[in-house]
């Protein structure tokens, strides 16, 4: 539930922050007329979203046995080489607000509906597909609980951007971003990890070190998990959202360090840019 949440809380805030910037545009336009495009172009990119994930779905029924474990390691580790990207593509959006109010009104000016449908389009499918791609990535199938997550967490997205823009609240957003984008980061580097694991299970990568170390000593039958065992209180809880592994191998550990080394290495450089652009 609470990955489901997380997920599309961040997603969701993002697309609907879209959504009221474009509505807000062509309310200051006197352009009411397009607010049924907006509309039109939010349903059909969500509709398009869901018909992604019940593809990769049906590919992966295919998969079964050993070639499951290659198929998912593989599906990981491109999957969280494509969140990062998608992700740092996105962290340029907290200065891109000025930008999307002026194509809008372009687009208002020039009459072009197609134009502000395309937009819409393509910013909500987006999260969409990065949506899809964590849910793939974390295993996380259409139980109760994560329908549950998802939709307090897309619910919390809508009321928190309609007070921001009702004026009701304030909110940092840059603060907001960096946090999520790291929680986004953190769940991304443990596909990479959990993928790289999968592949040891295929014996398609070798472990060099099988644990480099193990929080994951065996537990007589009723006795309490240690806290950081994968079955523990704090280990679970780590294991279920940002892929924690009590025990892992020298390669898993060294994809980790490297993921963040590249991406995260990326963000603070695109963050550090952001701010000397601000002081100038």
């Amino acid at each position: 539930m609470l990955e489901s949440f997380i997920i599309l809380f961040r997603e969701g805030f993002e697309a609907f922050l879209i959504m009221f910037i474009v509505l807000g545009v062509l309310e200051q336009s006197g352009a009411r007329a397009y607010n049924k495009t907006v509309c039109l172009a939010a349903s059909t990119a969500i509709l398009a979203s869901i018909a992604l994930a019940y593809v990769f779905r049906l590919i992966k029924i295919e998969f079964t046995g050993h070639t499951e474990y290659v198929f998912e390691g593989i599906t990981m580790i491109v999957t969280s080489i494509l969140l990062g990207f998608m992700i740092l593509w996105l962290v340029r959006f907290k200065t891109n607000a000025s930008k999307i109010k002026d194509e809008i009104r372009s687009h208002v000016n020039a009459k072009k509906s197609l134009g502000i449908f395309l937009l819409i389009f393509f910013s909500i499918f987006r999260e969409g597909v990065e949506t899809v791609l964590f849910f793939i990535g974390l295993k996380l199938d259409a139980s109760w609980d994560v329908l549950a997550g998802g939709i307090m967490g897309i619910s919390l997205a809508f009321i928190l951007c309609y007070l921001i823009f009702a004026g009701a609240i304030r909110m940092n957003f840059s603060l907001f971003f960096n946090i999520t984008t790291f929680i986004l980061l953190m769940i991304a580097a443990g596909l990479m990890a959990h993928g790289i694991h999968e592949l040891h299970e295929a014996k398609w990568v070798p472990e060099v070190i099988e644990h480099v170390w193990d929080l994951n000593p065996k537990v007589e039958e009723g006795a309490p998990y240690p806290i950081l065992h994968e079955k523990g209180i704090i280990g679970s809880f780590l294991k279920a959202l940002f892929g924690y592994n009590g025990n892992p191998s020298l390669v898993e550990v060294l994809s980790y360090l490297a993921y963040w080394l590249i991406v995260g290495g990326l963000w603070v450089s695109f963050e550090r840019k952001s701010l000397r652009r601000k002081k100038r």
